[in-house]
């Protein structure tokens, strides 16, 4: 059965950078691997199965190894996602039995980097990861500061007072 479910989740996030960022609305960033035990990656291979698999909160994609030999190759945006989404987690899985869920730093955030060493036998894989900051929200109601809440209440008393009198 969770097999099938990802599966169906994996046909429907290919070509992620359509679906909406994971997160609850802070500043957005756009997350791609950039290599694969120094091997550049790509969105789509020619092999059967894929380098390895990132998920992001409810969001998952599939990266492969991509083909050098065609000369510069730029690793692509697998998912976007907000910084409480990646500072939760993001899980790098290589097979079923060789995964790791890394939390990404705010040192990682400012560089836009992590590296990320997934067990395995007979050795590690070391997934070197890239943060481009995407979209920063606008300041809401929630988000502003108290004191800029307090005025803007008082303005509007101030408002409804000067109306009052007509």
């Amino acid at each position: 059965m969770a097999l099938v479910l990802r599966a169906c989740v994996a046909g429907l996030v290919t070509g992620c950078v359509h679906a909406p960022a994971v997160g609850r609305g802070g500043p957005v960033y756009a997350v791609s691997v950039e290599s694969i035990n120094g091997r550049k990656t790509a969105d789509r291979g020619s092999v059967a199965y894929p380098a390895c698999s990132i998920q992001i909160g409810d969001r998952f994609a599939q990266v492969w190894l991509a083909d050098e030999s065609r000369g510069d190759v730029m690793s692509p945006v697998v998912l976007e996602g907000d910084a409480e989404a990646l500072k939760d987690g993001i899980l790098v899985e290589r097979t079923w039995s060789q995964a790791v869920v890394h939390n990404v730093t705010n040192e990682e955030l400012a560089v836009g980097a992590a590296v990320v060493y997934v067990p395995g036998i007979p050795r590690p894989t070391t997934v070197e990861l890239r943060f481009e900051l995407v979209k920063v929200p606008r300041a809401t109601w929630r988000t502003r500061p108290k004191r800029a809440r307090r005025a803007s209440v008082q303005r509007q008393d101030d408002l409804s007072k000067n109306l009052a009198g007509f």
